[in-house]
């Protein structure tokens, strides 16, 4: 995983083009999964659907911000990792929030203190603000922590299995009510 991570970092403009329409036509087949009956996505082992998320795993969902109209900005469809679980919603990482080179960066410091658990084949990162905080190698997550509520989910949960987090990463399926570079740009102010 790491390996792949570090060849995508180091691609050609051209090659990354090139990942960015395979990732893109994996997406595309998937996306479909979402939107069908529930019984038929709680059979399917690519795309499990959950009630709720747990800590350390990624998860895409439609979203409708409760605060919009005060936000300058915010994603409708998040790609989060959760780290933290409150009674009405949770604390997650939106890779979206940052440019997809820098998700790159970010996944390889999370692989890094990635749990294993070859026992029931359960894979996860288990993370705190504390941790996001002070470690350097997670600084490009820090414009990524985002609040979200339960109410304000508008679509199943849908799981992404540790295996495709780098390929969802690279996918363009942020859906900000502005254009994704303003965005990109003053998340890197606060790096």
């Amino acid at each position: 995983m790491l390996d792949l991570l570090d060849k995508i970092q180091n691609e050609s403009p051209l090659e990354n083009t090139q990942r960015s329409k395979e990732s893109l036509e994996w997406f595309k087949g998937r996306l479909r999964k979402i939107r069908q009956p529930v019984n038929k996505l709680l059979t399917d082992d690519d795309f499990p659907i959950v009630r709720r998320p747990e800590l350390g795993r990624m998860y895409m969902y439609l979203y409708d911000a409760k605060y919009q109209d005060l936000m300058p900005y915010w994603d409708k469809f998040p790609l989060t990792i959760v780290f933290d679980l409150l009674t009405d919603g949770f604390m997650g990482i939106n890779l979206h929030y940052i440019a997809p080179r820098y998700r790159t960066a970010l996944l390889l410091s999370l692989y890094e203190i990635a749990i294993d658990n070859d026992d029931d084949e359960e894979q996860r990162v288990l993370l705190s603000y504390q941790l996001i905080k002070s470690v350097s190698g997670l600084k490009y997550a820090k414009p990524c922590v985002k609040r979200y509520l339960y109410g304000h989910i508008n679509s199943r949960i849908a799981e992404v299995p540790m295996d495709n987090w780098d390929m969802m990463a690279m996918l363009p399926s942020q859906k900000f009510n502005v254009n994704a570079n303003t965005v990109y740009a003053e998340s890197r102010e606060k790096f």
